[in-house]
């Protein structure tokens, strides 16, 4: 039985704030890429990540923990790193220098550091939205918790045609919790009949591809990164942190997940 007290879908950072206050579970949605290419790179062989929410931060992290350096700002790889943020290119690797990674991303990963205090951090997506419910439901089963889907950057209802990825990553786990039974909120609901009716005529990789995040990947050159992260329930894998916070020398904070 599940158990959870609400699901709610809150974006940007109020999301990640409302997720903090309410002490329950935040799935942080940022499909385009962070949250695709995390549990990617967990399902090939990378044991821990550190989130970080700056590139500073991430670069100390490094430092102090021994990792390698994987993220991006405004789509490309930072100077220095190992990796960028490409989920196509993580699954195409076949061996790692190291199994821990610190990680920054331009949005996923601030957002990420904002939900500390959150007893559970999760990072869903697309490729494991049926996986993350699962979790959750496993986490929920004996410890009613609210469930609070944070979609890193949206526009606000697709209902006002404001359609943006991590608000379609969003419904899409709402979708899988409905589907076990779960009760969401009315216009949750209706957001998800709308998405629906998108899925009728278009695939989740059309829908994406026309979202506004979508075409400035599409003219750097990461396509095939879009296909990819279109891939309904890829992976089991779900990064998940029960709020395990390591402070870094300069007082920052960042996430560690498992």
């Amino acid at each position: 039985m599940v158990l959870c007290l609400e699901i709610l879908i809150r974006g940007n950072i109020e999301g990640s704030k409302l997720a903090s206050n309410k002490e329950g579970i935040a799935i942080l949605v940022d499909v385009l890429r962070a949250s695709t290419t995390i549990p990617i790179a967990m399902q090939k062989g990378i044991k821990k990540f550190y989130v970080a929410k700056e590139v500073e931060d991430a670069r100390l992290t490094q430092k102090e923990l021994e990792t390698m350096l994987m993220g991006e700002r405004g789509c490309l790889k930072l100077s220095g790193f190992d990796y960028g943020n490409s989920p196509t290119e993580i699954f195409n690797e076949t061996s790692f220098a190291k199994e821990v990674a610190a990680f920054t991303s331009s949005t996923g990963a601030k957002r990420i550091v904002d939900a500390i205090g959150s007893k559970y951090l999760i990072i869903g997506s697309i490729v494991n939205a049926a996986a993350v419910v699962k979790k959750c439901i496993e986490l929920t089963k004996n410890n009613p918790l609210t469930v609070v889907i944070v979609p890193t950057f949206t526009h606000g209802p697709i209902t006002d045609n404001t359609i943006t990825e991590d608000q379609i990553g969003a419904l899409l786990i709402a979708r899988e919790f409905n589907k076990v039974g779960m009760k969401l909120e009315l216009k949750t609901q209706n957001e998800i009949k709308l998405l629906e009716e998108h899925m009728k005529n278009l695939s989740i990789e059309e829908i994406l591809l026309a979202t506004d995040h979508g075409q400035k990947l599409i003219d750097l050159g990461f396509a095939k990164d879009i296909e990819f992260c279109s891939r309904l329930n890829f992976t089991s894998k779900v990064p998940i942190s029960e709020n395990n916070v390591y402070e870094l020398s300069n007082k920052k904070k960042i996430v560690t997940f498992y």
